[in-house]
Order: C-alpha cells, then sequence, then structure tokens
C-alpha cells in the first residue's frame, strides 16, 4: 500500500506565506515531486537573485545550486523544478530509498533583502510496492460489436510514467493527467471487437513501474451473441393446380 507523505508549516514571518499538498505519495524506485510555492511582500526594488536550498534535517543539504554542497547520497538525485523567480520552490528527487524519510527543510534566500527565510518542513514515506491499476470494462459485452476498456493508475513522477499493457490485442491509447497534491494518472483505452473465443476470458491490465514489481488487475468477459427475434412463418399448400388454381387445402 502507499503510504503518505506528510507535511508540517512553518513561517519565519508573518509576512511571507508557503503552500504545500497536505499529502503526496510515492514509490520506492521511482521519483517524487514535491510541489511547493511560496509568496512574500514585493520590494521596491525588483530582486536579482533568489537562492533555494533543501536540506535533510536541519544541516544536511539535499538540494544546493552548488552540487558540491550536495551530501553524497543525494548527489544527482535530486533538482528544484520550480523557478524561484515565479516563487515556486517544488523538489524532485529520484530514485527514492525507504532512506527517503526526512524530515525535509526548505529555505530561500533573496539577494538584498537581509537574506529573509521561509521554512517549510515535512517527513516522506516511502511505498515498497504500488497499489494495482483501476480497470473499466463493460459488464456485459456483445459479440463483434466494438468494446473499449479503460486502465489507470496513479503516480507521483511525470517523467517516469508507469507502463499499462493488456492482455488482448487491439487499439490502445494513452493519455496523462495532472492531479492534484503532486499526483499524475497515466490511463490507457483498448478498442477491440469481442469474439466467441473470448467468453468467460480474463482481461488483464498489467502497470509496470521502474524498480518494482509489475502489479495486475483483471475482469472477465461476458461474451454476449448479437441476435434478433426470429420471425415465426406459417404456410399451406395445394396438391393440385398449384400456383396457377385453387385446390384442395392440405
Amino acid at each position: 500500500m502507499i503510504q503518505d507523505v506528510k507535511y508540517l508549516i512553518t513561517i519565519e514571518a508573518s509576512s511571507w506565506t508557503a503552500e504545500v499538498p497536505s499529502s503526496v505519495s510515492g514509490l520506492q524506485g521511482s521519483c517524487i515531486v514535491i510541489p511547493c510555492s511560496f509568496n512574500y511582500p514585493e520590494p521596491e526594488k525588483k530582486p536579482s537573485k533568489f537562492t533555494g536550498i533543501w536540506f535533510k534535517g536541519t544541516h544536511d543539504t539535499i538540494y544546493h545550486p552548488d552540487s558540491s554542497n550536495i551530501i553524497k547520497d543525494y548527489r544527482g538525485r535530486t533538482e528544484l523544478v520550480g523557478d524561484l523567480r515565479q516563487k515556486n520552490c517544488s523538489l524532485r528527487i529520484d530514485h527514492l530509498h525507504r532512506s527517503d524519510k526526512g524530515p525535509f527543510h526548505f529555505r530561500v534566500e533573496i539577494k538584498d533583502e537581509n537574506k529573509t527565510a521561509i521554512t517549510v518542513l515535512f517527513s516522506l514515506l516511502i511505498s515498497a510496492s504500488p497499489d494495482p491499476p483501476s480497470l473499466s470494462v463493460r459488464e456485459e459485452v456483445k459479440l463483434g460489436v466494438e468494446l473499449s476498456a479503460s486502465c489507470s493508475v496513479s503516480h507521483s513522477c511525470p517523467s517516469d510514467s508507469p507502463l499499462l499493457t493488456w492482455s488482448h490485442s487491439g487499439t490502445p491509447s494513452v493519455q496523462s493527467q495532472q492531479l492534484t497534491n503532486g499526483q499524475w494518472k497515466v490511463t490507457s483505452s483498448l478498442t477491440f471487437i469481442p469474439s466467441i473465443t473470448d467468453h468467460n476470458q480474463s482481461l488483464v491490465c498489467t502497470a509496470e513501474h521502474r524498480g518494482v514489481k509489475p502489479v495486475k488487475m483483471s475482469k472477465t468477459l461476458n461474451v454476449k451473441c448479437k441476435c434478433t427475434t426470429p420471425v415465426i412463418c406459417t404456410y399451406k399448400y395445394m396438391d393440385e393446380r398449384w400456383p396457377n388454381g385453387i385446390g384442395k387445402m392440405q
């Protein structure tokens, strides 16, 4: 089961504000993007430089513009994906480890503003296995009539979406959607024409996340024949002078 990332926000100055989700989910071996934004009183002079720094605890630097300041375990695994000039402090962590549990600490410094800082603290819990995908298909399937099935799964790594595959041949299409709280959803839709051999067979969707065992969801197809109501006909025939005259009815 995927566990939540919990945040505790602390503000060093009453005129500064920060926004982060109350929870977000992460998966071991994948990446996570922590949505983070901040606001501050606009100075008379537009700031010329922003510096964003993330820490694990209070001293271990896990992100810094100068990578030599980053501790070894996080070097090459973190990236500030937000634009501080746009008041976006979002952080990406790659190749999540079970040890990435925080607490984490963020500070932004603005040149010529006395290095006023805003602090955001949160702890991160990593799940070892993902939830199975969600599979949707009609309960009753008609023989020879085009059918669409959909399979979706949520994740926290937009640059490395889970791969969704099907057990049945057909025409697939994939869409990605950004949700709230740092989550994304990828959906695969499969279109095919069911045959009689599909009856009572399992339609399986498999979700493959990087670094973990694939997870599956299946549903049994109930294929029904597409039939029309039969027309019942009756007739009589004559054994003499048929069809040119009237004869004896049988």
